[in-house]
């Protein structure tokens, strides 16, 4: 139960400060790979490390966090999250090898799954269903300008080489974030928990996070690695550990138990087509990965010329997630989907842009951005409180971790499949011209998967033109 109290106007601020340091950390180590080479000697697999090794950790880990949350206490938990973050950040930059750098790594990505569906939840538990779409849009906007200013920062603290830190200060930045935010959890944050979640699911963790192994090293190594034939392997053994894991958590179920997944979330239609349209959606994410590499090895732009060319994108995002939510309620229940649509036509946008053969940032390629920026930001946050409204809060760690999960496979996925198009479009050759047109042909499926979350969407709202009551609870 939450022990209720007046909320602090800081309760917000607590959550979405350490949470913008996790989504940061997932983009700003892209600018240190020249700097770690030169002053760690690290390889290029030791770089792809650095960043595949936070990647996989917290996306295996996300599940277990938020039902960890249910268990044990959310506020607990995320102020666990917290302060392992805040640790494992100190560890990155004191490392003295490329080995105990991507150690590091691992232990950032486990804390912050621990703190990041805590977030969600501690949303869905203390404020009411009117304020929760305001919430969701300043997360939607804190998302949106760490991973979009990943890359400006980044390359700032390293052009600026304040003490002669170099790349460590990329790291060194996160301490004092994650020390205020764990003194202010302890005032702002009531503790709440599961009535329902008696106890964790060892043997689903265990099984779980064996599917998740076995679906996103591949994903998230098979291109870097050309896609060799044990990434094919562990992608058809993800299947049977799936259906292995679902039949465990259906048995435990039965049998009244605390289930790691609580597979009747699945059968509120707003959960259940909002988490694939997650799933899809994110995929989309992919584009910032793929204009990077447009923007820096097509058009040659430094890494920090590349990051200010998202700033309109970033700022687009921003506006769409923190005004969208001021409308009425029935045009918030539109936004998932006009705002997918909408992305849809800002990458379609693009890749008219790009097709006309420019060889270097114009007004258009910006405008076009922008669209794209305005649509996921219309979009992510009303698809979050879309999917979250029918969860009851007993179960709010575990939906909320079920999403970011789906999130998180969705952005592998697109990295994945959209990266693999991309490079194979783009084959030998070199130039604008080039990268513009494996770019428009991989950002073709993109705009494939941003309406295919818009007709999902919409399907939802069909199916719930009246909010659904909350799924209920199993009986002690």
């Amino acid at each position: 139960m939450t022990s209720r109290r007046t909320r602090s106007p800081l309760l917000l601020p607590v959550l979405f400060a350490p949470f913008f340091m996790v989504i940061l950390d997932i983009f700003i180590v892209n600018v240190t790979a020249p700097s770690l080479q030169a002053e760690l000697g690290a390889s290029e697999s030791d770089v792809q490390w650095v960043v595949a090794a936070y990647l996989l950790t917290y996306a295996i880990s996300l599940i277990t966090g938020g039902r960890l949350g249910d268990v044990f206490g959310r506020r607990r938990l995320f102020r666990i999250g917290v302060a392992g973050f805040t640790i494992a950040s100190a560890l990155c930059a004191a490392a003295p090898t490329p080995t105990a750098l991507i150690a590091a790594r691992l232990l950032q990505g486990f804390a912050g799954a621990a703190m990041w569906p805590q977030v969600l939840s501690i949303i869905q538990v203390e404020l009411d269903p009117r304020e929760r779409p305001r919430a969701f849009g300043v997360q939607g906007l804190v998302a949106g300008l760490a991973s979009t200013t990943g890359q400006i920062v980044g390359g700032g603290l390293i052009a600026l080489d304040l003490l002669g830190l170099g790349w460590r200060s990329v790291f060194l930045i996160n301490i004092p974030v994650g020390l205020v935010a764990l003194l202010g959890s302890g005032r702002v944050i009531s503790e709440s928990r599961s009535e329902t979640a008696r106890r964790l699911d060892i043997a689903g963790v265990a099984l779980g996070s064996l599917a998740l192994v076995l679906g996103m090293v591949p994903l998230v190594e098979g291109r870097e690695l050309g896609w060799p034939v044990w990434a094919f392997v562990a992608l058809a053994a993800a299947l049977p550990a799936v259906a292995l894991f679902v039949a465990l958590e259906r048995r435990i179920a039965e049998r009244g138990g605390s289930p790691l997944v609580e597979l009747r979330l699945l059968e509120a239609p707003s959960f259940r087509i909002g988490a694939l349209s997650a799933l899809i959606l994110y995929g989309v994410i992919s584009f910032f990965f793929l204009l990077s590499f447009y923007l820096q090895d097509g058009l040659g732009l430094s890494a920090i010329d590349s990051g200010l060319a998202f700033t309109p994108l970033a700022a687009a995002f921003a506006a769409s997630s923190i005004g969208a939510p001021r409308l009425g309620e029935r045009r918030r229940e539109q936004l998932p989907q006009a705002g997918a649509a909408l992305a849809a036509i800002g990458l379609l946008a693009t890749i008219a842009v790009v097709r006309s053969g420019a060889e270097s940032v114009s007004a258009e390629l910006l405008g076009a951005l922008v669209v794209v920026g305005a649509g996921m930001g219309m979009a992510i946050p009303g698809l979050i409180n879309l999917t979250l409204r029918a969860v009851p809060p007993s179960d709010a760690g575990a939906a909320s971790g079920m999403l970011s999960t789906c999130q998180q496979i969705g952005n592998a996925l697109g990295v994945a499949i959209v990266g693999t198009i991309f490079f194979a479009e783009l084959g030998s050759r070199s130039g604008a011209a080039a990268y513009g047109d494996a770019l428009s042909v991989a950002m073709a499926v993109q705009v494939i998967l941003a309406l295919a979350a818009a007709v999902l969407v919409s399907r939802a709202r069909r199916a719930e033109a009246v909010p659904a009551e909350p799924v209920p609870a199993p009986a002690d």
